[in-house]
């Protein structure tokens, strides 16, 4: 199928600049129009990688937390500011391993959809102002 995006070339060559030294040739680009669908599997990967380190690093600090004695010393406090009736508080259960899991998946999927629906919205932009404007030129050199 040949659409009439696919015929049109994504960079345009628009001036080739001269040699300004001995062995150095510049170029210039411009980039006139950014595949949406491209943008967003790249997007998808890139916020899912974020999204991932950051539940390893969230059970990593919740580790250190738990062995440093941190987490049992503001249970302590708490306990110490409200009492310890009824209305004891036990951080230890409000933040258990699991439920950080938890949160922290909950969070990495609103990330992952909100970057990836965010990044191709801009992409479809960016392809609109181009069609007026002309897109954004790049000048590329290159020493010999």
């Amino acid at each position: 199928m040949s659409t009439s995006r696919s015929s049109k070339s994504r960079f345009q060559a628009t001036q080739s600049m001269p040699t300004t030294r001995a062995g150095t040739k510049r170029s210039r680009l411009r980039v006139s129009y950014i595949n949406p669908l491209s943008v967003i599997k790249t997007t998808f990967i890139i916020s899912l990688a974020f999204g991932l380190a950051s539940i390893v690093a969230l059970i990593m600090l919740w580790s250190v937390a738990k062995l440093s004695g941190t987490i049992d010393s503001a249970t302590g406090l708490l306990t110490d500011i409200f009492g310890s009736g009824g209305a004891g508080f036990n951080i230890v259960s409000l933040l258990s391993l699991p439920r950080i899991i938890f949160i922290g998946s909950v969070f990495t999927v609103f990330q992952v959809v909100t970057w990836t629906l965010l990044s191709g919205i801009v992409s479809v932009i960016y392809n609109m102002f181009a069609e007026y404007v002309g897109g954004w030129e790049v000048t590329l050199t290159e020493d010999l």
